[in-house]
């Protein structure tokens, strides 16, 4: 198989949002403070989670958001791309801000990382369908390749079962991995691993495999821009 591609969300995978007490207390990896009973301690230990060492505020129209990352996160998703490991691809609501704001905000070159364009930011169309019309995009150009690329799609909500089951009856040429996170902590270090090493070793996976971090949560509203 060809090298894998994989699609990034940027709220929720890699820019966490922590509950507001562990904001104020440094952000992951600073659990001390939790008693041991209290059930978000499991959540943020770094066993679990990628410290938040990025911290920023940026300006965009829209407004001013805080981003919170793990730069060991970032800098290894990057050094795969920088190495042609992997294609990789921003595919966020961030969109019209990745090449201003965020690729400089987390050290990426977008020469290396691309931005799909896959709404109107004037506009909006495309917003709700965009995401899935561009997975199955790269699905469709990989049936007519003679050494189709793996594709791996990081988003903290539109990768789901329903959705998973609905992309599986499509038959992928190429092993598919979606990934959920909890948006509180970003990519879990667990699923880092599960990612390498479908990068790594594809062919030894189903066509469709979703992988949700066991601690999500459903929420009324999207965090993030």
């Amino acid at each position: 198989m060809n090298r894998p591609v994989m699609y990034a969300d940027f709220d929720g995978v890699l820019n966490a949002f922590p509950d507001s007490k562990v904001q104020r207390r440094g952000g992951v990896g600073h659990t001390e403070w939790i008693k041991p009973d209290d059930p978000r301690a499991s959540l943020y230990s770094e066993e679990r989670a990628f410290r938040l060492t990025g911290n920023l505020v940026v300006e965009v129209p829209p407004g001013r958001y805080r981003l919170r990352w793990s730069r060991e996160l970032a800098d290894d998703m990057y050094r795969l791309a920088v190495a042609g490991t992997i294609e990789l691809a921003w595919l966020t609501t961030w969109q019209p801000y990745c090449v201003s704001t965020l690729d400089p905000a987390i050290g990426w070159d977008p020469d290396v990382v691309h931005t799909v364009h896959w709404y109107d930011p004037v506009t909006n169309q495309g917003r709700f369908s965009g995401k899935l019309d561009t997975i199955f995009s790269r699905l469709r150009f990989e049936t007519y390749q003679n050494d189709p690329s793996p594709v791996i799609w990081l988003d903290d909500e539109e990768c789901y079962p329903a959705r998973a089951k609905y992309i599986e009856a499509w038959n992928p040429a190429a092993p598919i991995l979606m990934v959920r996170p909890d948006e509180r902590i970003g990519i879990s270090r667990r699923q880092w691993l599960l990612i390498q090493d479908f990068i790594h070793h594809p062919d030894e996976y189903p066509p469709v495999t979703l992988d949700e971090e066991s601690t999500i949560r459903a929420h009324a509203t999207h965090h993030g821009l």
